[in-house]
């Protein structure tokens, strides 16, 4: 097929996006459970229990990143091809960042963490009805037993299956998703980097479907957002996602002979100061950030 003919608006981008993001997700998921029911020898009915058990940890790893791998890698490579230009800087592959660069987005990360506690901690003081409590202490109870289930570690061979099933793939699949791809395709659409930020932070928050972490993720998001916006290099995004999730399944892995502790450090929260502490940090390191990528960019045209 000629590319020429499907070069289209932002808006069709959008809309074609959206329409594979769908599809994507039902075929990814349909290929997982399958490959799930047909190692286990049960129904699709059954599947959700029985891959919840700590020892099918490895599987229900395997699985969720199969299903990541279609649902946002599909979505995001197509409409990769459908913009002008060529398809690797489409997906932010252009810029290789610097030393530098890293070293920010590092502190950016620890940063982030002191942010999000503190967030968790706002979170929880919101006063909610007692149904939409109810609602979310549920949805959190589910997302933690599938975390629990999914991270049983016992040898330093399953922190490294873990750290790339969990960590490595969706940190590489959904920053290409949700920045590469949808940020990217609403900055154009709307003509506002601040406005394409913000939305497909929400988005990006939602997606992962807890309560509780909506804010944490939300702000997680939108520092994501800026580093693809200032540093226009997909691989710094995916460097702060992978510590992100990495650092929480080494301490996972630290604490799994005692799963009160682990269970513990999953509703450990932060004092409202420290993510103040957090948020000045961040703002300074975006600020450097920002700067150092621009002399990058400018030295390499």
């Amino acid at each position: 097929m000629d590319r020429s003919l499907l070069e289209s608006t932002p808006a069709m981008r959008l809309a074609i996006f959206i329409a594979l993001t769908g599809i994507s997700m039902i075929l990814g998921a349909w290929l997982s459970f399958s490959l799930v029911a047909a190692i286990l020898h049960v129904g699709f009915t059954q599947i959700q229990l029985v891959i919840l058990q700590p020892e099918h940890a490895a599987l229900a790893q395997f699985a969720n990143a199969l299903a990541s791998l279609f649902a946002f890698l599909v979505p995001s490579t197509f409409v990769a091809y459908l913009s002008k230009g060529s398809m690797s800087n489409n997906m932010g592959f252009k810029y290789t960042p610097s030393i530098k660069q890293m070293i920010w987005v590092m502190g950016l990360a620890l940063a982030g963490f002191l942010l999000s506690g503190a967030l968790g901690n706002l979170t929880e003081q919101i006063p909610v009805g007692a149904n939409f409590k109810n609602w979310a202490d549920s949805l959190e109870a589910n997302y933690k037993r599938a975390l629990v289930a999914m991270t049983q570690m016992h040898s330093v061979f399953d922190l490294l299956f873990a750290l790339i099933a969990v960590a490595v793939v969706p940190a590489i699949v959904e920053e290409l998703y949700f920045r590469s791809s949808l940020q990217t395709t609403l900055k154009e659409w709307s003509g506002k980097p601040m406005i394409a930020i913000i939305i497909t932070a929400i988005i990006f928050s939602a997606f992962h479907f807890s309560y509780y972490g909506f804010l944490s993720r939300l702000a997680l998001g939108i520092v994501l957002g800026c580093i693809y916006e200032y540093s226009k290099s997909i691989w710094l995004p995916i460097l702060l996602h992978f510590i992100n999730n990495g650092l929480a399944i080494i301490i996972l892995y630290n604490v799994r002979k005692t799963p009160q502790a682990a269970e513990k450090i999953m509703d450990e929260n932060l004092p409202i100061y420290w993510g103040l502490l957090g948020l000045i940090g961040i703002l300074y390191l975006l600020k450097l950030l920002k700067k150092e990528a621009k002399y990058e960019l400018e030295k390499s045209i």
